[in-house]
């Protein structure tokens, strides 16, 4: 009977942190660029199996059979919808590979690319200010005598000068880690990763395109009931064992 609370709080415990990693994706569904979180689950073996000793009885309860457990949260860096927007300022990284920014002192990827000039004329994020890196790691100047600016595919930037000449800004850094598992997500959607960067040759930018959350809210919500019915099950089983224990507790004649 014991046992049986165990395995049900477990459960409700387990799909509280399911909720709660659903719930922070449904919060972004209308961020730019936003990758929601996957939580993965793995269910207790056998004891018996996973220790290679039949008939052996198991000396804690973190050691039964039976139950699940969170074991880890990964992020779907799958594509998002892209939205047209025909802003000059606005780009898009269609494929595997993030913009880099800095804040002066951190460097952060990221997949927003809603940029803007700031009173110096320099590109940066239109969110939080923070720097847009190119190539060489510095940053990238528009001149004030500039007009239609223009951002090609590997994400080279030019302008037109008022005499026509067109002139060479910089390029863009586009680029992903080595291992997309180093990720780690520091909030306005910004990356940060303890492994190797190297440039993102099969990534294009697209100007003039925003990339949308990669959330479907509509798939979100429906997890989100699952999620809320699985945890009502799991506390409704609880509520039936406690009363199931307190009956025979009664039942036990007294001396």
């Amino acid at each position: 009977m014991i046992y049986g609370l165990y395995l049900s709080a477990q459960g409700a415990e387990t799909q509280a942190l399911r909720q709660s990693i659903l719930a922070n994706n449904m919060a972004n569904a209308g961020t730019t660029g936003f990758k929601p979180d996957i939580p993965l689950f793995r269910s207790h073996l056998p004891y018996d199996l996973t220790h290679l000793q039949p008939n052996a009885i198991p000396e804690t309860l973190d050691q039964q059979t039976g139950g699940v457990e969170m074991v880890a949260t990964v992020t779907d860096h799958r594509q998002g919808p892209l939205n047209v927007t025909n802003a000059p300022l606005d780009v898009a990284v269609v494929g595997q590979g993030f913009l880099q920014v800095t804040n002066g002192k951190d460097t952060f990827l990221t997949r927003d690319g809603r940029l803007s000039l700031d009173p110096n004329g320099k590109v940066v994020s239109a969110d939080d200010g923070a720097t847009v890196l190119s190539v060489d790691g510095q940053p990238i100047l528009i001149p004030p005598e500039t007009q239609n600016i223009s951002i090609a595919g590997d994400g080279t930037v030019s302008g037109t000068s008022f005499s026509g000449t067109v002139i060479p800004l910089g390029q863009l850094a586009i680029v992903e880690p080595a291992n997309y598992a180093s990720l780690k997500k520091e909030g306005d959607s910004h990356y940060t990763t303890t492994g190797e960067v190297r440039p993102a040759v099969a990534a294009q930018v697209r100007q003039g395109v925003l990339e949308e959350s990669a959330m479907n809210p509509v798939e979100g919500m429906v997890e989100l009931i699952q999620t809320a019915r699985a945890f009502e099950m799991n506390m409704t089983m609880m509520k039936h064992q406690d009363e199931m224990l307190g009956q025979l507790i009664q039942s036990v004649p007294r001396r």
